[in-house]
C-alpha cells in the first residue's frame, strides 16, 4: 500500500473515532450538569455493564471475523458472515435469557444499575448483533467511510440521552429506554443501507464454524479481560464507595479515554494489513508495519500527554464543572497510563493478527489480575481515587512489557533494536514533514 493512501485512510480512521468522542465528549458534559451525582454513577454503572456485555457477546466474534475476511473472496465472505450470525446468535440469545430470568427473579434488586442492565440489555444485546457484524465486515474491507458515518451514529444515542436530560432530568429506566430505541433505529438504517444481511445465516458452513469458534474462543476470553480491566473500577468503586464517587471517577476517565482515540485509528487499519502481513508469512513486513504503527503513536502522544499534564486541572474542570475540579490529580495519574498504552495495545493487536489469541489473553488476564488487586488493595487501604487509578498504570505496565517480551519470543521483533528503528523511522517521517511543509511555503 502505498504512502499517501496509507495516509488517506489513517485521516479517515482517525475521524471515524475523533468525531464520536468528541459527541461523546459533549453529551457527558451535559449529562453531568443536568443530573444528580447518584442518578449520574448508577446510568455509568448500567453502562460499564452494557459494555463489558458487548464485548463478550460481539468483541471475540470481531476479531475473528477480521482475520478470517482478509483477503476473502466474495461467495466466500458469505459464508464467512453467515456463519458469524450463527455463533452470534446462540451467544447473544443465551445472555438474552440469563438476564431475563436474573431481572424478572429481582437478583440484584439493590444495585438499581445492575437490575436495569439485566432488563434491557436481555433487548439490545440481539438488536445490536448485525450492527457488530456490519462493523467487522467495514473494518475487514477497510470501508473507512461507513465506519465514519456508523461510529458519529453510535455517539448520538449518548447525546439524545443528554439532551432528554436537559429538558427533563429524566430516571435510569428512561435512559436505558432511549438507549434500547436509538440502537433499534439504528438496526433498521443499516439493514437498509445493505451493509449487512442476516440471511446470510441460511450460509453457515459447519467447518467454517469450527474456524470461528477456534480463533473465538481465546480472542472473546482476551476482550472480555480486557474490559473487565475498564470496568472494574467502576463496579468496584460503585460497590465499595458508592454511585457518588462512580460519578466523580467518571470525569477523569472520559478525558483519559481521549488518549485511545489515535490508537483505535491505527488500530483500525493496521489490524487488518498486520494479518495479511502473517496470512502471507512476510515476517519482515510485519516487523517494518508494527514498527510503523508504534512510531506513530509515540510521535502522536508523547506531545500531547505533557500538554495534558500541565493543563489537567482546567480540563477537568471544563469537562465536569467546578464540582468536580478536585479530580484533577486522578487525571495526572491516568497520564502516566496513556504513556504506556501504545505499547500495550499494539502488541496485543499483534498477537491477535499472529493468531495467537491464547497468548493475548495471557497477557490481558496477568493485566487483570493486577488491575483488580490493585483497586481492591487501593480501597481497602486508602479509599482515594487517586491509588484506584494507579492500578491502571500497573496494568498497562504489565500488558506493554510483556507483550514485547512475547513478540520478541516469537521472533517478530527484536527488544533492543526496535527503540532504535522507533527512532530512525520517527526522526525520517519528521524530517520529510518538515521538508514537505517548507516546499509549500
Amino acid at each position: 500500500m502505498s504512502n499517501k493512501k496509507n495516509a488517506l485512510l489513517q485521516a479517515q480512521a482517525f475521524a471515524s473515532q475523533l468525531l464520536p468522542a468528541i459527541i461523546g465528549v459533549l453529551s457527558f458534559m451535559l449529562l453531568v450538569r443536568n443530573i444528580p451525582q447518584e442518578v449520574l454513577g448508577e446510568y455509568l454503572i448500567y453502562m460499564a455493564a452494557v459494555v463489558l456485555f458487548e464485548m463478550i457477546k460481539s468483541g471475540g466474534l470481531q476479531s475473528a471475523l477480521v482475520m478470517r475476511l482478509a483477503g476473502a473472496k466474495e461467495e466466500e465472505e458469505r459464508t464467512i458472515m453467515g456463519s458469524a450470525y450463527w455463533l452470534g446468535a446462540l451467544l447473544a440469545g443465551g445472555i438474552s435469557l440469563v438476564l431475563a430470568v436474573l431481572y424478572f427473579t429481582n437478583v440484584f434488586k439493590s444495585n438499581p444499575g445492575i437490575q436495569v442492565f439485566c432488563g434491557w440489555y436481555a433487548c439490545v444485546g440481539i438488536i445490536t448483533l448485525p450492527l457488530h457484524i456490519a462493523e467487522a465486515s467495514a473494518v475487514a474491507k477497510q470501508d473507512i467511510r461507513f465506519l465514519l458515518w456508523l461510529r458519529i451514529l453510535q455517539s448520538l444515542n449518548a447525546f439524545s440521552i443528554a439532551v432528554y436530560a436537559f429538558f427533563f432530568k429524566g430516571s435510569l429506566e428512561a435512559f436505558a429506554t432511549i438507549h434500547l430505541c436509538f440502537n433499534a433505529i439504528l438496526l433498521l438504517v443499516v439493514l437498509l443501507s445493505g451493509k449487512t444481511n442476516p440471511l446470510f445465516i441460511l450460509r453457515k458452513a459447519r467447518a467454517e464454524v469450527k474456524e470461528l469458534f477456534a480463533l473465538i474462543r481465546y480472542t472473546l476470553a482476551t476482550l472480555a479481560t480486557t474490559n473487565l480491566l475498564k470496568s472494574a473500577d467502576t463496579f468496584l468503586i460503585g460497590s465499595f464507595l458508592g454511585p457518588k464517587l462512580v460519578a466523580a471517577y467518571a470525569v477523569p476517565l472520559k478525558l483519559t479515554e481521549l488518549f485511545e482515540i489515535p490508537l483505535r485509528s491505527l488500530s483500525t487499519t493496521a489490524f487488518p494489513q498486520l494479518a495479511a502481513k502473517n496470512n502471507g508469512n512476510d515476517k519482515a513486513g510485519f516487523n517494518n508495519l508494527f514498527t510503523q504503527y508504534i512510531s506513530w503513536a509515540y510521535m502522536l502522544y508523547i506531545p500531547a500527554l505533557i500538554a495534558a499534564f500541565i493543563l489537567a486541572p482546567f480540563l477537568v474542570t471544563f469537562i465536569g464543572g467546578h464540582d468536580y475540579a478536585f479530580t484533577a490529580p486522578v487525571f495526572r495519574v491516568f497520564i502516566l497510563y496513556g504513556l504506556l498504552l501504545p505499547a500495550d495495545r499494539l502488541t496485543g493487536i499483534s498477537l491477535d493478527a499472529l493468531q495467537k489469541p491464547k497468548l493475548n489473553f495471557v497477557k490481558v488476564l496477568m493485566m487483570a489480575v493486577i488491575n483488580i488487586l490493585g483497586d481492591i488493595m487501593a480501597i481497602q487501604f486508602s479509599g482515594k481515587l487517586e491509588w484506584i487509578a494507579f492500578a491502571s498504570v500497573l496494568n498497562a505496565a504489565t500488558g506493554a512489557f510483556f507483550g514485547l517480551w512475547m513478540l520478541n519470543k516469537l521472533h517478530i521483533i527484536q527488544s533492543k533494536k526496535l527503540y532504535t528503528e522507533m527512532w530512525a523511522y520517527s526522526f525520517g517521517f519528521m524530517k520529510k514533514s518538515w521538508q514537505h511543509v517548507k516546499g509549500t511555503l
